[in-house]
């Protein structure tokens, strides 16, 4: 018994090893830098639209509850957004609740910059085609890590 709960401890930090490493970057803590190369809605025409996803914390220490919920994430073409995280209910606790957050959006190839006008922290997503996803620091908590994929909403989806 004690030998498999050694063994899932191990197995559980290699995994949060490796995601965080296979997404990073992922949130940069403090005030957002100057982007070099212009504005920031250089390349907001081709993210500008609606965004909807989900996101998942990616382990749970002890019995704190696994958050998760959905995003949903309006870019407009002068390079702003707002994004609204929902949390769902976390069995045993009032975590429950939405989070809403506007800022500036720019695209560097295949990277994804969100910076949040409140709080001036910087979000970093990789893109592929319609896709965006990252392991960042829930904004909500700042405490733990959760893994996020958005979708472009196509008209008529």
């Amino acid at each position: 018994m004690r030998q498999s709960r050694c063994i899932v401890r191990v197995v559980s930090a290699a995994l949060i090893v490796l995601s965080v490493g296979c997404a990073t970057p992922g949130v940069e803590v403090g005030p957002a830098q100057k982007q070099s190369g212009g504005s920031p809605s250089a390349n907001a025409v081709e993210l500008q639209g609606m965004w909807r996803g989900s996101f998942g914390q990616i382990a749970s220490v002890g019995d704190s509850g696994r958050i998760h919920g959905d995003i949903v994430c309006q870019i407009s073409g002068d390079g702003t957004y707002k994004t609204t995280w929902i949390t769902g209910m976390v069995a045993g606790s009032t975590r429950g609740g939405r989070l809403e957050m506007s800022g500036t959006v720019a695209a560097r190839g295949n990277l994804v910059m969100f910076t949040d006008s409140s709080s001036g922290s910087r979000m970093s997503l990789k893109r592929d085609g319609d896709t965006m996803y990252a392991v960042v620091i829930d904004p909500a908590t700042k405490r733990v890590q959760v893994a996020l994929d958005l979708h472009k909403v196509r008209e008529g989806q």
